[in-house]
């Protein structure tokens, strides 16, 4: 089962854009693979952006239109508007066009206790010249720096618009950087090509898949079991948001346990995530790794913390789920071959993937034993 869903949705599909037709193929493949395993399962179908690039684009270009037209308050907006769009709540995003996508969510007939719903992402992102090898060890760096630019920027219009003089050409600087960075996602839309998402995130479907069968006969005790694959994560974790504005009610008490680039390196719990700022895990949960962690040291898991891009347990998380994800960094703490064209099937270490099964499962298990104690 795993080498296979892996192969097939990254070799055979191969790249799968936020919300395009082979998206959508490989969402109806494990659609019939969760119905085989006897599991009853909704497609939830949603529009959402199809990139995030030209957002992004918008709001590093936002500071340098306020300079123009010196007006620091214009400047202070889009700041706001980045903040909340980069943690997940959709201001300016909503009115960007969009695209038709879907969510995969499939629930084990049997079981009775705590909820967890294991939750993986089906599309794939273009590549991009930040996320080359040259580049992505800057990633973070990078980022920071815009984060300040976009801090900066109103203040120093501010002062600018009482003193001027050379406080015109200082509130400047903050605005060409953000205005350069914007560059770098203008050329990933144009001329990159969307990667065969092997590692990012066939590996974390291939996962959630395999845990999934394992227990299509009997769950462990205090377990209900459900599946969550998302579309259109790479754009912006829409699916997921998605998901939880429809479905969120009904999940006040469930554990969400997110997979994501668990294809190579070392596989971690992550026991908080977020760009800006960062979003910590519920403590039951991080102990229950911990648990499973000490009764399985053969597998290596280790914990740590995820502050590049957002995953599908940011949405959970800063709306206050209880939710933790899984990912394999490399010795530069770092995804092997992120967004990059050599995220492919043979760039896959199995054995890191199975390990993530493993321990899932295990964890999935900790997570009912606990619950029947209660």
């Amino acid at each position: 089962m795993l080498k296979r869903v892996v192969y097939h949705l990254s070799e055979e599909i191969g790249a799968r854009g936020s919300a395009t037709s082979e998206e959508k193929r490989a969402a109806n493949y494990c659609k019939d693979l969760l119905k085989g395993m006897g599991y009853e399962v909704i497609e939830q179908r949603f529009k959402a952006l199809t990139t995030f690039s030209w957002l992004y684009i918008t709001f590093y270009l936002w500071p340098l239109v306020a300079w123009a037209l010196d007006w620091p308050l214009l400047s202070l907006l889009g700041s706001i508007l980045f903040f909340m769009d980069l943690n997940t709540y959709q201001v300016l995003s909503r009115v960007f066009p969009t695209g038709a996508s879907q969510n995969i969510y499939a629930t084990h007939p049997k079981g009775q206790g705590r909820q967890v719903v294991l939750v993986a992402h089906l599309d794939s992102s273009k590549a991009g010249i930040n996320f080359s090898p040259a580049m992505v060890k800057g990633f973070r760096t990078s980022f920071l720096l815009m984060v300040a630019s976009l801090c900066a920027a109103p203040i120093l219009l501010f002062v600018a618009s009482l003193w001027g003089g050379a406080w015109r050409f200082v509130a400047l600087l903050p605005c060409l950087y953000l205005a350069f960075a914007s560059i770098t996602l203008i050329h990933r839309e144009i001329w990159n090509r969307y990667t065969n998402g092997a590692n990012d995130n066939a590996s974390g479907v291939g996962a959630v898949l395999a845990v999934a069968e394992r227990f299509k006969a009997t769950l462990p005790d205090g377990v209900q079991l459900s599946v969550l694959l998302t579309g259109c994560e790479e754009a912006g974790t829409y699916g997921m948001i998605r998901f939880l504005e429809e479905y969120g009610s009904r999940h006040k008490e469930s554990v969400f346990v997110n997979l994501d680039n668990i294809g190579a390196g070392s596989l971690h719990y992550m026991s908080g995530e977020g760009m800006f700022p960062v979003f910590k895990a519920p403590t039951e949960l991080i102990e229950a790794c911990q648990r499973v962690a000490k009764r399985r040291p053969e597998l290596g898991v280790k914990q740590g913390v995820y502050n590049l891009l957002s995953t599908d347990a940011m949405p959970a998380l800063v709306r206050g789920y209880k939710a933790v994800s899984f990912l394999s960094m490399n010795d530069e703490g770092l995804l092997p071959n992120w967004h990059w064209p050599t995220d492919t099937f043979a760039n896959v270490e199995l054995k890191t993937v199975e390990t993530a099964v493993e321990f899932v499962a295990e964890l999935v298990a900790d997570l009912g034993q606990q619950k029947t104690q209660e």
